[in-house]
């Protein structure tokens, strides 16, 4: 095996409800990977020492010095101990002094990286634990990393931001996914639905709904009544009302983010780069190209690139 393809570093992604971990060479390679319902969430007592050996012991112990780096909600105030947040515009160099050493089993050292703050003058405080590491490896991974790019991250908590010569220099967060979520489950929405959001032509639907800015149409507090109201009157299938709900939120989630993404370059970006689940972002992508912008999706192994371009600029490698 080469120097450039043996194990460089052990990457940890070790979020709320799952934890993926790997081993990755120099060159980026990722030789082996496993997923554990090891979330932060899921780990009782503070056991994360137990929890890391459970997932990577046998890795470690082929590899006792191999460094390890861990993103995500592991580094909040509810995982193994608090990364304080880098402030924006940051980006690798800015993550890699504001790394924090946690010891686990047989004195084995873990770092975590901190997540991003930033807040908007005369507005609230924004955050980010684990995307940062996702875009940064995404950047290092294209061939465009000298120019802004817009990433576009939907979930649960959707962030939008903005990458200047390598740096988060804007981000927002949108709770799009959890609000589709609790206005499915819990509300008077949710009751006559039938199936996932799969109907396309109810979901184009919405996004042209939440584009309506016209007097009659109103803002989103009114248009999402228009959910129930539409079924009520037969004009929307039962089988179409989630694909309408999740197309009002996702547009109205573009209608909210892209002026500030126009005001910051000048112009409409001409593409973003996605990283998320296959059939959240293919949403996110009919949704851009009715917009007339086009979308890419970044690799999969983003956040094992992240962890690598973290841990050179931190001096970690071996």
């Amino acid at each position: 095996m080469s120097a450039e393809s043996s194990p460089a570093l052990l990457a940890l992604d070790w979020g709320t409800t799952s934890l993926r971990a790997f081993l990755v060479a120099a060159d980026g390679t990722v030789a082996e990977h496993r997923t554990a319902p090891l979330g932060i969430l899921q780990v009782k007592d503070g056991a994360f020492a137990e929890a890391l050996e459970e997932i990577a012991g046998p890795w470690l112990a082929r590899h006792p010095a191999l460094p390890i780096l861990a993103s995500g909600m592991i580094g909040s105030r509810q995982g193994w101990r608090e990364a304080p947040y880098a402030e924006a515009p940051a980006g690798l160099s800015e993550l890699a002094r504001g790394l924090v050493a946690v010891d686990g089993r047989r004195g084995r050292r873990l770092w975590l990286v901190p997540g991003i703050a930033t807040r908007a003058k005369g507005g609230p405080p924004d955050v980010m634990r684990g995307e940062e590491t996702q875009m940064l490896g995404a950047l290092a991974a294209s061939a465009a990393r000298d120019e802004a790019t817009v990433f576009v991250l939907p979930g649960t908590h959707s962030k939008w931001a903005l990458l200047e010569a390598g740096r988060i220099a804007w981000f927002a967060t949108f709770m799009t996914g959890e609000l589709y979520a609790l206005l499915k489950s819990h509300s008077i929405l949710g009751r006559p639905m039938v199936g996932e959001a799969a109907d396309r032509a109810s979901f184009r639907r919405g996004l042209a709904c939440a584009a309506d800015n016209s007097p009659a149409a109103g803002a989103l507090l009114h248009k999402l009544f228009s959910a129930r109201t539409l079924a009520l009157f037969d004009e929307l299938p039962a089988g179409g009302i989630a694909s309408y709900l999740s197309g009002l939120l996702i547009g109205s989630e573009l209608a909210e983010a892209l002026p500030t993404v126009v005001a910051r370059l000048g112009a409409a970006p001409e593409r973003v780069t996605l990283i998320g689940e296959a059939a959240l972002t293919e949403l996110y992508a009919a949704a851009l190209a009715e917009r007339r912008i086009a979308a890419r999706l970044a690799a999969a192994d983003a956040t094992a690139r992240g962890l690598l371009a973290i841990a050179r600029a931190a001096g970690l490698l071996i």
